[in-house]
């Protein structure tokens, strides 16, 4: 006797796949006149909203009382909506809802009932929908003033005017992140300054806001801690300490934590801080999620332009020759002067009769495996492969 394995398992069962999944990946698909067929994603569309998002919605028998639902029941802030009249809530409702608008795509619409609209605290049922998502953003962001709430309600559906991610997700919602987009924070050359950076980091990432950090201040891999050389380990192990904290904190599941660190172009690890990203990387170094930027001040694309060498700098050095941070430091302006070794002590020392000063210039060629100093304690060290 033979079993059929979908009667067996029911038409949801494991390995079941929806209409509306199928109709999407025929996109990938061309006809047979060669071309692409749209018609099947805006098809894919209208059965996911009937087969998912429809069942799945609650629905009331006026707006006053799904307000009042949303509030009461911790899912609203109240204080967005004290500013407006009854009349006006419901008469912004409803020309929301005469806009009857549609996802152009299947893509937008499964990504807004998956991050955006909001849920019930189980997760299993939506008390949003687009036109309710853009009526509360509206309603938050005027603040009180019904000209302005028409006006972003009619510039939202008709895709003139779109919120940052954190706005549109967040507004009015009282279980919620913070309205802005992004943070920059720098790190300092201590641990005590990682240590609250990481701990800001999460925070941020936490609350929705994607996190960039600067790690040029930090000393590279080698430099000497309390005068012992060979100690420092350099701004990879921050790296991964800042991408697991990223995977770590997202806002309620609703956003991955973001992030990026950004190193100047003349910093020593310059080179291990690209090679994170290689895709043959040991797993001990290898960066995955974090986003990489590199700062390259104008000196930078002379030395390319004219096919010059080009100097590294160890912030260790750079701060304790300059008293400033490498991060402060104007590279075009004193690149000469800390390449060559040879300073002027004008402003930093007014009264010291000396002449010279000496920092720790790193002479890395494109054809050099090792990057020399000068007049410095340290010897060597390597700036890449």
């Amino acid at each position: 006797m033979t079993t059929n394995i979908q009667q067996a398992t029911g038409e949801s069962g494991i390995g079941s796949r929806k209409d509306y999944h199928a109709l999407n990946a025929q996109l990938n698909l061309l006809a047979l006149d060669g071309t692409i067929q749209f018609e099947k994603d805006h098809e894919a569309v209208k059965r996911y909203v009937a087969e998912h998002v429809v069942p799945k919605t609650r629905t009331f028998p006026s707006v006053l009382e799904r307000l009042e639902w949303l509030v009461d029941h911790d899912y609203y802030e109240p204080d967005f909506l004290e500013g407006y009249t009854d009349a006006f809530l419901i008469a912004l409702h409803e020309q929301a809802s005469q806009a009857r608008h549609e996802f152009a795509t299947f893509l937008g619409a499964f990504k807004f009932f998956t991050s955006y609209a909001l849920k019930t605290f189980d997760g299993t049922t939506y008390l949003e929908g687009f036109e309710e998502r853009v009526v509360a953003t509206a309603l938050f962001l005027a603040q009180g003033d019904e000209s302005l709430a028409i006006r972003l309600v009619e510039e939202m559906l008709t895709g003139r005017f779109q919120p940052a991610t954190p706005t549109f997700l967040n507004a009015g919602k009282a279980q919620r992140g913070e309205l802005v987009s992004c943070f920059l924070l720098r790190l300092e050359d201590n641990l005590e300054s990682i240590g609250r950076s990481v701990n800001s980091a999460l925070q941020l990432s936490k609350r929705g806001g994607g996190v960039a950090l600067l790690l040029t201040n930090l000393r590279e891999a080698g430099a000497p801690i309390k005068k012992t050389e060979h100690q420092a380990s350099g701004v990879v192990p921050v790296m991964k300490i800042l991408e697991d904290s990223f995977s770590y904190a997202n806002q309620l599941g609703s956003r991955q934590g973001a992030g990026a660190v950004y190193l100047h172009a003349h910093h020593p690890d310059i080179m291990r801080f690209l090679d994170t990203k290689r895709e043959k990387a040991h797993e001990k170094i290898r960066i995955k999620t974090l986003s990489l930027g590199v700062v390259i001040p104008d000196v930078t694309f002379h030395l390319a332009k004219t096919n010059k060498e080009m100097h590294l700098f160890s912030p260790y050095d750079v701060e304790r020759e300059y008293g400033i941070p490498l991060s402060d430091l104007s590279m075009t302006q004193h690149y000469e002067e800390m390449a060559t070794g040879v300073r002027q002590p004008t402003w930093l020392q007014p009264h010291n009769e000396e002449v010279k000063k000496t920092i720790a210039p790193q002479n890395c060629s494109p054809t050099a495996s090792r990057c020399t100093t000068a007049a410095v304690k340290r010897e060597r060290f390597r700036c890449g492969s």
